[in-house]
């Protein structure tokens, strides 16, 4: 009877054990679900069905991809426009510099032609701005920087207009020197150390963000002639007033002409801004529900998962009640 007893005390402690195991690690994964919000197995919650689950979340993850293109992309255009307000709205003075020629005294002409120098070095530093660390005038090649310095610009439109010493002349070499083609040995050749060719950003696996502008594109060879006229002309000196006031009004002339480039360039990176801002919006749309439709399938719910841990815990709460009357018992029995 005596050995009978003892199986039986053994049999109930191992169930014991056993139920107090099987607890434990159901309180373990309880507690880690109401921490984390997330189901500890997902596999088995979706029956083994992971599908679905794959393909939303490689969807998201290219999603991920693609918003960091387009945010990229977004701040690249923004940067232009800001340059290229900048550019518009100095090459604003053309009508001033067209007016000053005509009417203005020695003196107030030359106080336009003495700032013309610094006016130039901001536009090319304006041309070579970065953003991201790359310089965004410079086409595909966005390593390296778009526009040669003032220094060397300036010694290459001397070299360009050599001894000429006529209004008319010096005019057309200086625009023989951005507008020749490549090959020339004018601007394009030397002037402009970017790439050719346009830069595209991929923001869909069908859609790229497609940018043409680059320093060497005829808007901003249009504008920068103007500039550099009157760059020239105070660099050079001793040059009568008579050509200075026709080099002056020439340049105002062209400052003006560029304008309707540069507004048609800006249209052109507001489409593009546009497009990125709609694709933006839709990436964003489609990743939201993306992401709701993952949390269906991955997470648990808060309340169920509260409930189902308080039930666990007072299970155990139990069980080691009676753990300890049950010990009590059989120990009041032995002896």
């Amino acid at each position: 009877m005596t050995g009978f007893n003892s199986i039986s005390d053994l049999a109930r402690s191992y169930q014991l054990r056993v139920s107090q195991s099987s607890l434990k690690a159901k309180l373990a994964t309880l507690t880690e679900e109401n921490t984390t919000g997330v189901k500890a197995d997902i596999p088995r919650a979706l029956n083994g069905d992971l599908q679905a689950i794959t393909q939303i979340e490689a969807r998201i993850s290219q999603l991920s991809t693609y918003a960091t293109s387009i945010t990229q992309a977004e701040t690249r255009l923004a940067g232009m426009q800001t340059a290229l307000d900048s550019i518009r709205t100095q090459a604003a003075d053309g009508v001033t510099l067209m007016s000053e020629a005509l009417t203005s005294s020695e003196a107030g002409l030359q106080l336009h032609i003495d700032k013309a120098p610094e006016q130039l070095r901001g536009i090319i530093a304006t041309l070579n701005t970065t953003v991201g660390g790359r310089y965004v005038f410079s086409g595909t090649s966005t390593d390296r920087a778009p526009v040669v310095d003032y220094d060397t610009m300036m010694d290459q439109i001397a070299t360009a207009v050599g001894g000429a010493t006529t209004p008319d002349t010096i005019l057309a070499r200086i625009d023989a020197y951005f507008d020749g083609a490549a090959g020339d040995g004018g601007y394009a050749d030397t002037g402009f150390q970017g790439g050719e060719g346009s830069t595209l950003v991929a923001v869909d696996a069908q859609k790229t963000l497609r940018t043409d502008l680059t320093a060497g594109s005829g808007e901003i060879r249009a504008a920068l002639k103007g500039f550099a006229v009157m760059a020239y002309l105070s660099e050079q000196g001793g040059l009568d007033d008579q050509t200075a006031r026709a080099l002056t009004q020439a340049a105002g002339e062209r400052m003006v002409a560029a304008e309707g480039g540069l507004i048609s360039a800006a249209g052109n990176l507001g489409v593009q801004e546009g497009i990125a801002a709609k694709l933006r919006t839709a990436n964003s749309a489609e990743s939201s529900t993306l992401s709701l439709a993952r949390n269906n399938l991955v997470l648990v719910d808060p309340y169920e998962t509260a409930t189902a841990l308080k039930e666990v815990e007072a299970n155990l709460e139990t069980l080691y009640t009676v753990t300890s009357r049950l010990s009590k018992l059989s120990l009041m029995s032995y002896l």
